[in-house]
């Protein structure tokens, strides 16, 4: 499965939610995230555009593998979740096999659909509020949420991920 996503930093959240409810999107929910990620103890993701992360949420936890960015204008991957019971042990886990923690993002993320489009408004800290805007497909065909991105009258986005963001001391 491939995630085409976008991401632009907002100045008001609410000014924004209300443009989105206006379109129809539909509110699916809201919750804590807590990203604990780890660099591969034989290749730095960091030099090979990857990324392993445990995801903490309220109502569960998941380990996710993303690949290379496949694109310039946005953060498309391969990305591959899988559930996990117990994630404290998962990170033990991956320590003892040498992988080393390099930060934790935590957000408060609010959540929207809008027709095959997942819309995310986050508030992460030490970096601001954000939206991004996801789309899952099987094949790579970035012009779809390009436009829509571009509906919703955004017109600087970033394919930067928070944990480069948080790595840089970008604010």
């Amino acid at each position: 499965m491939i995630e085409i996503e976008v991401k632009a930093k907002i100045s008001d959240e609410k000014n924004f939610e209300e443009k989105i409810k206006k379109m129809g999107a539909v509110f699916i929910g809201e919750e804590k995230q807590i990203d604990i990620y780890f660099n591969h103890p034989c290749r730095d993701f960091r030099q090979t555009d990857e990324a392993l992360r445990i995801r903490i949420k309220d109502s569960h936890a998941e380990i996710t593998y993303k690949g290379r960015k496949l694109d310039k204008k946005t953060k498309t991957r391969e990305e591959i979740t899988a559930k996990i019971q117990d994630s404290q042990n998962i990170a033990e886990i991956l320590k003892k096999l040498g992988f080393n923690v390099v930060a934790e993002v935590v957000k408060h993320r609010k959540k929207y659909r809008l027709n095959k489009f997942v819309i995310c408004i986050d508030s992460v800290e030490n970096l601001g509020k954000f939206v991004e805007v996801e789309e899952k497909s099987e094949k790579y065909d970035p012009n779809n949420i390009l436009a829509f991105i571009k509906s919703l009258g955004i017109e600087k986005t970033t394919t930067k991920s928070y944990l480069e963001m948080l790595l840089e001391g970008v604010k």
